[in-house]
């Protein structure tokens, strides 16, 4: 079983890429399963370059693939998903008392938080 910080690591590094994101999200819209033929008709990409993508996120071990016939289906692993969602949660909470959060719109000093602030600067 390998190491809570290589787990967020590779979940972190699957998600990176927009092409991988977008696998994800499709998946999500279409009930958490869809056939690697379905995948591939979403990008222009070779198939390599897809197949490439996919397993990037089966070694994360967010998707899973099992065979049907000559059908690959591929299924999101929605519990190894959390992982990221759990650890991206303490950004919700007070550094010093772990406690959530009651105000998410304002910092301490009254200034908006850093997602209020607008899309310029990137």
């Amino acid at each position: 079983m390998p190491r809570a910080e290589d787990s967020y690591e590779a979940i972190f590094t699957a998600l990176a890429h927009p092409a991988r994101r977008r696998i994800l999200i499709s998946l999500n819209f279409a009930g958490g399963e869809m056939s690697a033929g379905a995948i591939a008709r979403l990008f222009a990409e070779a198939w390599p370059t897809t197949t490439r993508h996919l397993q990037v996120l089966e070694a994360a071990g967010i998707l899973a693939h099992e065979r049907q016939g000559r059908t690959r289906l591929y299924r999101m692993d929605r519990e190894r998903l959390a992982l990221a969602r759990d650890w991206l949660g303490w950004f919700d909470r007070d550094p010093v008392t772990a406690e959530e959060r009651e105000d998410d719109d304002q910092r301490d000093d009254g200034s908006p938080v850093p997602a209020q602030l607008g899309s310029g600067g990137h």
